[in-house]
């Protein structure tokens, strides 16, 4: 198996500010403080190039959401885009991180 279909991405979220659509929550990547959106339109995964490519997947790809809120619960999402930024579109998601105002999430190929 390739590291990349063994990586994984791994955030942990702070509800921060609530959007028209959603929410707003920081985390940090590669160092960095990052923002990521959250709504429950079922769109599915936005990953940015290097995190696309970190994990092995293109739009279209098929990853799994690991949602650590008290609970550890697995959802298959599709990539819905690759670009600039970082977004989950996807009502079980949406609606556990809101819930708890902050979680862990972890994002891999399926």
């Amino acid at each position: 198996m390739s590291e990349a279909a063994k990586a994984e991405l791994v955030f942990v979220v702070d509800v921060t500010s609530f959007t028209r659509g959603g929410f707003m929550g920081t985390t940090s990547y590669g160092g960095r403080n990052a923002s990521m959106e959250f709504d429950d339109g079922g769109e599915g995964v936005f990953l940015t190039v290097e995190m696309a490519s970190r994990i092995g997947v293109r739009k279209g790809s098929e990853v799994t959401v690991v949602l650590e809120d008290g609970a550890i619960r697995n959802y298959e999402l599709t990539v819905a885009g690759v670009g600039k930024s970082l977004r989950i579109s996807d009502s079980t998601v949406y609606y556990g991180i809101g819930r708890e105002g902050a979680a862990v999430l972890r994002i891999r190929k399926a």
